[in-house]
C-alpha cells in the first residue's frame, strides 16, 4: 500500500503542475463562473431538460432516459462531517431508504433498501458501484463525488446481470473540466452529543426493585433496612456504593473535524481533479488517559483521489480514477462494545471503583471495572489501507464508420487491515470482607501481536464497442462489453464472473425511444452446467412534449412517458443449518466426526466422514421479473418537476431450508423455494421559483412498497404460516392487558409460559380455543421493521448573500418491539421499570410486575410490546453566507461561504416518551454506541 500512496503523490504533483499550466492558458477565457459563488451555494438550481443523468458507462440526458432512476448531484447535500457518507442521502432519492443501524464513528452502521425488501432470505443489500465498479462508497469524502443516481428497474440493472437483483446505487466521481480551473478549500469542527441512553437507577431504586423482583416469586429479600438506608443516605461510600457509571465514564459531547483541499480544471488536452481530505472523530468514553496511552475510541480517516483524462491524440482519451484511503481505529483494549456492555448492565450497588486505598474495587461476580477497563487493559489500533484504481481508453473508430468507438477499463482494488496496540491487565480488590479477595491477573504493559489481518484483491476487466450515430430524425445509442471479476482473498476461494453485456436505445424524430438492455451473466458459485443466464429487459417512452399539441404549451414544458419490463438476476448466499455460508454449495463436503465407519460398531472415539452438507447441483440463482411504468413532468418552463413510477416485481426461487424428512439422514444447506410479490410506487418533486431577491428549492419524494411472501417452505401451523405476510413478520401472542387479582388468573384459560402467574402477569388471548396458553396460541403477524411507506422533504431559501436549508426524512407502517428496551441494565432494572405494576398503581401501571426469576411468560413475543415505529426526523439542516461578488473581485477568489451545519437533529415518534431514538432504539443500551447529533460550523473558499 506504501508504494501505491508513494505513486500516487507523484501522480499528484505532476497534475498539480499541468493544472497551473492549464490555468495559465485559460486566464484570457471567459468564464462566468469563476466569478460567482455558484459552486459554494448550496441552493438547488431548476434543472435544464437535457441535464445529463449518469447510467452504467454512460450518461442520457431526461428526454432520452427510459429507465426508472432518482439523480442527485453532491452541491444537493448537507455538508456534514460525518463518517458515513451515505448518511447525507437520507430522504433524498425517491425509492431508496438509508436507515441507520449504529452510530459508532467508522463504523458501517447503516442499511439501505430501494423499494422495499423483496426477498426474505439474506443477500437483499442493494449493489453499491463507484464509477461503474462495484465497491465501498461508505469511506469516501464528499468532496469526491460528482452525483448520485439510484437505478430501481430491469432496464436499468440487467446492465450488471446477477448483480442487479436488488437494486443499484451509482456513485460518479468528479473530473476535470476545460477552462473550469478552481481550488477550493473546506474546513469543518464541531462536536456529536450523545443522547438517548439508558437512564440506570441509583442504588436505592435498584436495591428497593431488586427486592420487589424477589418477593414477587416468593423469594426472601437481597437487602435488608440498614442496606437500603445505607444506600439512600450515602452513609458509607465503600460499602453501600452509589454508582452512575454512564454519566461518569461516557461524555455528552465529542468532538469531530474535517478538512479538505481540492485541484480541477483543465484545456483541450488534459482535465484533471484531484482532493485530499482528513476526518477525525473522537469517541464519548471519559477518564481514558494514562501516561501511557489514550484508549478512547477515535477513528481517523485520510482521503486521497486523482482524476486524469488526457487526450493523446484526437481519437484517443486515456483516464486514470484513483483514489487511496487510509483510516485508523484505535480502541480500548476490552473493545468498545465490551466496556458499553458493563457500563450499561452493572449494578450501581456492585462495588466501589476504587477502594478507599486507590485500588479497584470488584467482587467475584463482578470482576470487570470500568475504570481498569478504560485505563489498564491496553489499546488496540486497526490500519485499514484501501486502493481503488481504474484505467480507461477510448479509441474513437471513425475511420470504420462514424460515432464507433472501442474503449477499455480495467479496476484494481486492494483492501488490507494492520493491526497492532498495547496490552495491560488489572487487578481488582474486594476490601469489604475479611480477609481481602483478589480477582484477575494483573499484566504489565506489553506491545499487542502487530500483523496482517485481512488482505483482499479485487481487479475488473470491461472492453467492448459504443456506437452513437444520428440519421435524420432517426437516432441511435448502442453499446456491447465483455466483463471479468476476480475477487482474490488468502483465506477463502476466489470469487469469479462472467458476462457479456448490450444496450440499445432507438429515438425517432426524438420523440418515440425505444431501448434493450440484456446481459448473458454467470459465478463460479452454481455447477458446471448452471453457471450462466440471460437476463433481458425492453423499454420504450415518448416524450408528448414535443407533439403538436403540446410543443407550444406554457403549462406543460416537459412530459414524458416510459415504461420498461424484464427479467433480472441476483446472486443469494447460501448458509447451512449453522448460518454460516456455503461456497459452491453444488459441491458435497465432508467433515470430520465422531461416529462410525461402514461396517463397525458406534464409537465416541472414532473419526469418521460425514456428508455434511450434501451438494445441490440445483441451487440457482434468484430471478426477477419487473414492470415498471412512470412519468415526468414539468411545468411552468421546469418551475416544478414532478415524476411518478409504479413498480410490480416477482421474486422466485428464493433460497430456504429443504423440507427433508429426517429419514433421508444427511443435510442440504438451503434449496429455491420462495416466492415474494413486491409492488407500489415512488413519486418525486421539485420546485424551483425566484422572487426578487428570493430564490425557493424545494424537494419532495415518497415510495410505498408492499412486499408480500406468495411461497416459502415452512413446516409449521397455519396460524404461524409467513404465506401472504409482509416479509420481516413474527409469531406474537395477543395480549389482552395484564391480570389484576388471584380471580382474574383463575377464570382465563391456563397460561403455560411460565411456571408461575400471578396478579402483574401479562394476559394472553386464547387462539386455538383449547383453554390453554402455550406455544399453538402465538399467531403470524404483519408486525415487522421493515416500512411500507418512506419519504423525505426538503427546503433551501437563498436571500442574496444567505441561504437556509433543511431536509427531513419520514417512515410509516413500521413496528418495533420494546419489551428489550424496558427490561435493559442490570437484571433487567432501569428507570422505566419504575411504572412496572404493584397493588398500589394497578390502575395505572405501564409494564408487568418485576420478576427477577420465572418471568418467561412476560418476556415472551407478544404484541403488547409492539410500538408504532414510525417517524419524522430532521436528517441535516445548513445555514450559510456567502461572500458578495465585490469582495470576491478585491480578495481575488472565486468565493467563500461560512456555514453551520447539522446531522440528525431531532425525531418526532411516539417512542420518544421511552427517550429511544425510533431509528436506533437499541443504542445507549445493552453493548451499543449511544445515539449521536452532529454540529459543525465551517468554511468553504474557491480560488
Amino acid at each position: 500500500m506504501t508504494k501505491y500512496i508513494k505513486s500516487l503523490g507523484l501522480l499528484w504533483v505532476t497534475v498539480c503542475a499541468i493544472g497551473v499550466t492549464a490555468s495559465a492558458q485559460s486566464t484570457n477565457q471567459t468564464d462566468t463562473t469563476k466569478n460567482s459563488n455558484a459552486n459554494v451555494n448550496r441552493v438547488a438550481q431548476p434543472d435544464s431538460t437535457n441535464t445529463l443523468i449518469e447510467i452504467p458507462f454512460g450518461t442520457r440526458s431526461r428526454e432520452e432516459l427510459n429507465y426508472a432512476v432518482s439523480a442527485l448531484r453532491s452541491t444537493q447535500l448537507t455538508q456534514v462531517p460525518i463518517s458515513n457518507l451515505s448518511g447525507l442521502l437520507a430522504g433524498r432519492l425517491s425509492g431508496f431508504l438509508f436507515r441507520w443501524t449504529g452510530n459508532q464513528p467508522g463504523g458501517g452502521n447503516v442499511s439501505y433498501q430501494i423499494r422495499g425488501r423483496s426477498s426474505y432470505a439474506q443477500g437483499s443489500t442493494p449493489t453499491f458501484l463507484v464509477d461503474g465498479i462495484e465497491r465501498d462508497f461508505e469511506d469516501m469524502d464528499i468532496t469526491e463525488i460528482e452525483s448520485v443516481t439510484v437505478l430501481k428497474d430491469a432496464a436499468a440493472l440487467n446492465y450488471y446481470g446477477l448483480n442487479g437483483g436488488n437494486g443499484a446505487i451509482l456513485v460518479t466521481t468528479k473530473r476535470g473540466k476545460i477552462g473550469q480551473n478552481f481550488i477550493t478549500l473546506d474546513a469543518q469542527g464541531g462536536f456529536q452529543s450523545a443522547s438517548n441512553i439508558i437512564k440506570p437507577l441509583n442504588s436505592y431504586d435498584f436495591a428497593t426493585l431488586y427486592n420487589q423482583g424477589l418477593t414477587n416469586v416468593g423469594q426472601t429479600p437481597a437487602y435488608n433496612a440498614p442496606a437500603l438506608d445505607g444506600y439512600k443516605n450515602h452513609t458509607d461510600p465503600y460499602l453501600y456504593p452509589d454508582n452512575n457509571y454512564v454519566e461518569r465514564f461516557i461524555k455528552k459531547q465529542a468532538p469531530t473535524q474535517r478538512y479538505a483541499i481540492t485541484f480541477s480544471g483543465g484545456n483541450k488536452r488534459v482535465r484533471y481533479f484531484s482532493a485530499v481530505s482528513y476526518l477525525n472523530q473522537q469517541g464519548l468514553f471519559r477518564e481514558t488517559e494514562t501516561p501511557n496511552y489514550n484508549s478512547n475510541y477515535g477513528y481517523k480517516r485520510y482521503n486521497f483521489r486523482i482524476n486524469l483524462d488526457y487526450d493523446v491524440t484526437k481519437t484517443l482519451t486515456l483516464s486514470l480514477l484513483a483514489g487511496v484511503r487510509s483510516e485508523v481505529r484505535n480502541d480500548v483494549g476490552d473493545g468498545t462494545s465490551t466496556v458499553l456492555n458493563n457500563l450499561y448492565n452493572l449494578p450501581p450497588n456492585a462495588f466501589p471503583i476504587l477502594n478507599a486505598d486507590g485500588t479497584y474495587g470488584g467482587t467475584s461476580l463482578f470482576q470487570n471495572n470500568p475504570l481498569g477497563q478504560l485505563q489498564a487493559t491496553g489499546f488496540s489500533r486497526t490500519t485499514t489501507n484501501i486502493l481503488l484504481a481504474s484505467i480507461m481508453a477510448d479509441q474513437k473508430l471513425d475511420f470504420i464508420t462514424k460515432g464507433l468507438s472501442a474503449n477499455l477499463f480495467f479496476s484494481y482494488d486492494g483492501y488490507g487491515n494492520y493491526g497492532d496496540g498495547l496490552t495491560e491487565n488489572y487487578a481488582v480488590f474486594n476490601q469489604t470482607v475479611t480477609p481481602a479477595q483478589t480477582y484477575r491477573t494483573p499484566a504489565v504493559i506489553a506491545y499487542r501481536t502487530a500483523a496482517f489481518q485481512t488482505n483482499t484483491k479485487n481487479n475488473e476487466l470491461w472492453f467492448g464497442l459504443d456506437y452513437k450515430r444520428s440519421f435524420g430524425e432517426h437516432q441511435v445509442n448502442a453499446s456491447v462489453k465483455a466483463q471479468q471479476y476476480v475477487s482474490s482473498a488468502v483465506d477463502r476461494i476466489d470469487y469469479r464472473s462472467r458476462m457479456l453485456v448490450g444496450r440499445l436505445d432507438y429515438s425517432f424524430m426524438q420523440r418515440y425511444m425505444l431501448g434493450f438492455t440484456g446481459s448473458y451473466s454467470g459465478s463460479e458459485n452454481y455447477a458446471p452446467d448452471r453457471r450462466f443466464g440471460f437476463f433481458p429487459a425492453v423499454s420504450a417512452g415518448w416524450l408528448l412534449s414535443k407533439e403538436d399539441f403540446l410543443k407550444d404549451s406554457e403549462l406543460i414544458s416537459f412530459w414524458k412517458l416510459r415504461a420498461s419490463y424484464g427479467r433480472s438476476g441476483n446472486i443469494g448466499p447460501t448458509y447451512d443449518t449453522g448460518g454460516n455460508i456455503v461456497r459452491l454449495p453444488y459441491r458435497t463436503l465432508f467433515t470430520r466426526d465422531a461416529g462410525p465407519f461402514l461396517g463397525s460398531t458406534f464409537s465416541t472415539s472414532t473419526t469418521a466422514r460425514l456428508v455434511s452438507p450434501a451438494g445441490n447441483l440445483l441451487t440457482t440463482w434468484e430471478k426477477v421479473d419487473r414492470l415498471n411504468i412512470g412519468t415526468d413532468v414539468d411545468f411552468f418552463k421546469g418551475a416544478f418537476s414532478f415524476s411518478v413510477d409504479y413498480f410490480n416485481e416477482e421474486r422466485t426461487d428464493i433460497l430456504g431450508p429443504p423440507n427433508l424428512p429426517g429419514i433421508v439422514g444427511i443435510a442440504i444447506a438451503q434449496v429455491n423455494s420462495g416466492k415474494v410479490s413486491s409492488k407500489g410506487f415512488d413519486l418525486s418533486g421539485t420546485f424551483n421559483k425566484k422572487i426578487g431577491d428570493v430564490l425557493l428549492s424545494a424537494n419532495a419524494n415518497f415510495t410505498y412498497a408492499k412486499n408480500i411472501i406468495l411461497e416459502r417452505t415452512e413446516n409449521t401451523l397455519p396460524n404461524q404460516s409467513t404465506i401472504g405476510r409482509y416479509i420481516g413478520g413474527g409469531n406474537y401472542y395477543i395480549a389482552e392487558g395484564i391480570f389484576q387479582n388471584q380471580a382474574e388468573i383463575n377464570a382465563s384459560p391456563k397460561q403455560t409460559l411460565a411456571s408461575l402467574v400471578v396478579p402483574g402477569d401479562i394476559k394472553y388471548k386464547d387462539m386455538n380455543n383449547d383453554n390453554i396458553i402455550d406455544a399453538n396460541d402465538a399467531v403470524a403477524g404483519d408486525y415487522t421493521d421493515i416500512p411500507k411507506m418512506y419519504y423525505g422533504f426538503g427546503l433551501n431559501i437563498r436571500y442574496k448573500q444567505f441561504d437556509l436549508g433543511a431536509q427531513f426524512q419520514g417512515i410509516e407502517g413500521r413496528t418495533v418491539d420494546v419489551s428489550d428496551i424496558v427490561y435493559a441494565g442490570p437484571n433487567g432494572l432501569n428507570q422505566l421499570r419504575l411504572e412496572s405494576w404493584t397493588p398500589a398503581n394497578a390502575a395505572t401501571a405501564q409494564y408487568p410486575r418485576i420478576g427477577i426469576t420465572d418471568n418467561g411468560n412476560n418476556t415472551a413475543n407478544s404484541t403488547f410490546w409492539l410500538r408504532s415505529g414510525d417517524f419524522i426526523k430532521l436528517r441535516s439542516a445548513e445555514f450559510g453566507y456567502s461572500t458578495p461578488e465585490r469582495l470576491n473581485q478585491r480578495l481575488r477568489f472565486a468565493g467563500a461561504r461560512i456555514f453551520v451545519s447539522g446531522n440528525n437533529l431531532f425525531a418526532i415518534s411516539s417512542l420518544n416518551k421511552l427517550g429511544i431514538d425510533p431509528e436506533t432504539p437499541n443504542a445507549g443500551r445493552f453493548s451499543s454506541y449511544p445515539y449521536v447529533k452532529t454540529f459543525a460550523i465551517g468554511i468553504n473558499i474557491k480560488f
